[in-house]
Parts: C-alpha cells; structure tokens; sequence
C-alpha cells in the first residue's frame, strides 16, 4: 500500500510539474543510491536496562522528480527507502526500514550549462517499518516484532548536479533530517539522519 502511495504522489508532482518544462525551464527525473547515516543516539529504558540505542549506516536508493519554475526557483518530490539495523548498547537488536517521501524548495544558486547548486528546506513524512527484532532484542522486549509510529520532519537539503549533455547529468546531494524513531507505545530516540545521494539525472 505504500508503495502504491508513493508512486501516486510521484505521478501527482508529475502533473503538477509539467507545465514548467513548457516556461523556459525544466523537468529533472533522478535515481541514486542514498547513503544513510544516523548522527544521533539516545538513551532509552526497556525494562529496568537504560542504554543506548542508535540506528546503523545503511545503502538505500532514492528516486524522485524537480519541477523549475524559474532559472532560480525548483520544487522537488523524492522518496527514499534504506534498511538499517537497530543497535541497543552498541548490539544488534534488530532492523527496520526507513522511508521518508519528501518535498523540497529547492533555491538554485548556480545554475550554468554543466554545473547547478542548489539548496532549500525538506519537509518529510517518514514511514518507518516494524521492527524485526533478533533473538537479542525479543529477550529485551519479550516480542519478536515492534509496531513503530509514522513521523513528520524537517530539515535541510544541498544539491549539486553535473551536467553530461544537454539533458543527462550526474547528481549528488546531502541532505538533513530532525528525524525520531518511535516505537508503539515505547520511548522516542532521536535518529537525525543525514543522507549522501550520487545517481543519474535527466532533464526535459
């Protein structure tokens, strides 16, 4: 089902985003593997044991589609997906998924035929999957599976994309998210993703 969400929204921006390629402006679609890294961990009680926890890196890709408005103005739609493993003390408890589908204004501050940086403010609304929990963490929980809740975030966005002709070039991007894991009816502990994205692009 959210696979079906996120390809509708997708093709909504699409819709929404095409009359811009007809203004002197563009449409860029992407694809790029996204590189994960938790920069956050915070302690939380399971039980009587008050430790730790923190998500680990992880490889996940990232697809989406910009709409230029103007040389200067973009607006971005991106979902990304990444497995990452729990961690509780440092040991694996278990794993889950991460999977923000964002919008993002993107300002570009340089925009020439081979080279564009941009930058803007992301919005996110992440759903995070269940988390299968090992034989360790369903000793800490007495459960084999944690319901989680979705989360709404925000946070920062840097593009810089690489022109290879008039309409493929490289993109590479970083960006940042406030971002908390919550399971149902458990403790909240700050996650604070920061994402490194390189992949292909196309532009119409």
């Amino acid at each position: 089902m959210r696979r079906y969400a996120v390809l509708a929204s997708l093709a909504l921006a699409t819709a929404a985003l095409g009359p811009a390629s007809a203004q002197d402006t563009h449409v860029k679609i992407f694809a790029a593997a996204s590189y994960v890294s938790p920069l956050s961990e915070e302690n939380v009680t399971v039980g009587s044991v008050t430790d730790s926890v923190k998500n680990a890196n992880a490889l996940g890709w990232d697809f989406g589609i910009e709409g230029r408005f103007t040389k200067w103005i973009g607006l971005e739609v991106d979902y990304i997906h990444a497995n990452q493993d729990v961690k509780f003390n440092g040991q694996t408890i278990g794993s889950t998924t991460l999977a923000p589908l964002s919008a993002t204004f993107d300002i570009h501050v340089v925009h020439s035929k081979i080279v564009d940086f941009y930058l803007g403010p992301t919005y996110s609304y992440v759903n995070w999957g269940d988390i299968k929990l090992n034989g360790s963490g369903s000793g800490l929980y007495g459960s084999n599976n944690l319901g989680t809740d979705s989360e709404n975030a925000w946070g920062v966005s840097l593009g810089l994309d690489i022109g290879l002709g008039k309409h493929v070039a490289i993109v590479t991007g970083i960006r940042y998210l406030q971002l908390d894991l919550t399971p149902q009816g458990g403790q909240s502990a700050k996650v604070d993703p920061l994402f490194t994205r390189l992949g292909i692009g196309f532009r119409f």
